[in-house]
């Protein structure tokens, strides 16, 4: 994947949290923190997205025995790939 350099300025306490972060063993670089900050929002307004979509069908059933158990499963495998 192509990268663009991007420059950004934040407080110090910010950039500490970030430093904390990557020594702590959780990212390789502020780049990656920040990617994954950037995923992590991605991800939160595709949900919304899907929730609003879900709320103005209007419709709901009552899961099955086995809706949660399979939903885990699907998503397993969706973010495996």
């Amino acid at each position: 994947m192509a990268t663009e350099r991007l420059t950004v300025s934040l407080a110090p306490e910010l950039r500490h949290w970030i430093d904390t972060a990557i020594e702590s063993g959780g990212y390789s670089s502020a780049s990656d923190f920040v990617a994954t900050l950037v995923r992590n929002h991605r991800r939160g307004e595709q949900l919304d997205h899907l929730l609003r979509e879900g709320l103005e069908r209007g419709q709901s059933s009552k899961p099955g025995k086995t809706y949660w158990s399979d939903k885990k499963e699907a998503l397993t495998a969706r973010s495996t790939t």
